[in-house]
């Protein structure tokens, strides 16, 4: 693997400043991806749209890298702006009968929650596998399908707590029945191998901003060349019709590939940042991205265990997500007073404010404290997490 050292100093310059353990809600630009936006940004500005043919080339190119980091084609690539477009427009798209239903879990997040039961509405039944402790097994899907499912919606990663479920072998059940299979990915593309074909996934979408270290508002949305007929096109414009060189009067069918869910103009400084973050982990290799992110998170686990945190996240961990309950019995009117909190004794609140105050970036998630290292992320960063704790807890 290229070095870690020289790949904290030459690509992330968020290391000078944080110890970043964010990566589930928003992850730091890379300096590849922060140059190749400035760089669009400043031809933009010198030239207007004079370069217009490279913004076009830089599509091409852009769902070439998309596809090969899922190991689906280049064709089933659509740009999108993000996760939760994605998800609605198979929701929306797919020909429903009354009577049809949809099979989920019951943590999903928003994006992969709604789309799916405001289909209620037009009489489609929202089924969702009864988790226990934030975690499922493959029977637990198959038990809600029947002759009716059309779809199994779930995440490549749960948000909260970085469960991983089995999805190869839903996929398969999934193939078996005759049953879409779509995949709420933003919390595992860019972290671990991504494989639609192996995992018989119809359907994907993944926005750049986490795990593929992207700018907010440019997404991955994967359609399956085998069953894209099955979904209606929700929106049409300029960009996702047959129109040859017109304008005026110009056809209206839509374009057979990925592009049909095109239909406006694309985010083309989200492209090319994108598509530049996604070379970066392609270069450092995803099978040694996502062995340095579960051992990374497996030692962050451990560590936290050892002083007191209860860990609720699968351990040893499969993906990039550990969140914990924080120790008990702090004195919690000291840490309010040595992270100048006023009034609040929210303990989730104390210690999400108190390792802010120390530069330590990390999420409040349901109750829990979510930390979500990347692979560039090392021991000196953990060993400053323990501190902060220490410190806090008076050790």
């Amino acid at each position: 693997m290229i070095s870690k050292v020289l790949l904290r100093q030459e690509q992330f310059p968020v290391t000078d400043h944080l110890v970043y353990l964010n990566h589930a809600a928003v992850g730091p630009l890379s300096h590849s991806a922060c140059a190749a936006m400035e760089r669009h940004a400043r031809e933009q500005r010198d030239f207007g749209a004079f370069h217009w043919r490279d913004w076009w080339a830089e599509y091409v190119d852009f769902r070439e890298e998309a596809a090969a980091l899922i190991n689906g084609e280049p064709r089933e690539i659509s740009i999108l702006k993000n996760t939760s477009e994605g998800i609605s427009f198979v929701a929306n798209g797919l020909r429903w009968k009354s009577g049809d239903n949809v099979v989920t879990t019951d943590m999903e997040f928003p994006s992969n929650w709604a789309p799916w039961k405001r289909l209620e509405s037009r009489g489609v039944e929202c089924r969702a596998v009864k988790t226990e402790d934030g975690r499922f097994e493959p029977a637990d899907v198959e038990r809600l399908i029947d002759e009716k499912t059309r779809v199994v919606a779930l995440s490549l990663v749960a948000f909260h707590n970085g469960f991983r479920p089995d999805v190869e072998t839903i996929g398969k059940l999934c193939r078996d029945r005759n049953v879409l299979f779509c995949l709420d990915a933003i919390q595992g593309v860019g972290a671990i191998r991504t494989d639609v074909k192996r995992w018989n996934v119809d359907f994907l979408a993944a926005d750049g901003h986490k795990w593929m270290m992207g700018p907010e508002g440019t997404a991955i949305f994967f359609c399956s060349e085998r069953v894209r007929d099955q979904l209606d096109v929700l929106e049409s414009g300029w960009m996702n019709v047959d129109r040859g060189d017109a304008m005026i009067g110009a056809g209206v069918e839509l374009l057979r590939d990925g592009r049909r869910f095109e239909a406006g103009s694309i985010n083309t400084n989200g492209v090319y940042g994108l598509r530049a973050a996604i070379a970066l982990l392609r270069h450092v290799g995803l099978e040694n991205v996502e062995r340095e992110v579960v051992h990374i998170t497996g030692r962050l686990g451990r560590m936290l265990a050892s002083i007191g945190c209860v860990v609720r996240s699968p351990m040893p961990p499969e993906a990039g997500i550990v969140s914990i309950e924080p120790p008990q019995g702090v004195d919690f009117e000291r840490l309010a007073a040595m992270c100048e909190a006023g009034a609040d004794r929210d303990p989730l609140r104390l210690w999400h404010r108190w390792l802010e105050q120390n530069r330590i970036i990390c999420s409040a998630r349901e109750g829990m404290l979510r930390f979500s290292p990347h692979f560039y992320n090392d021991d000196d960063d953990l060993d400053d997490v323990r501190e902060a704790f220490d410190e806090a807890m008076g050790s």
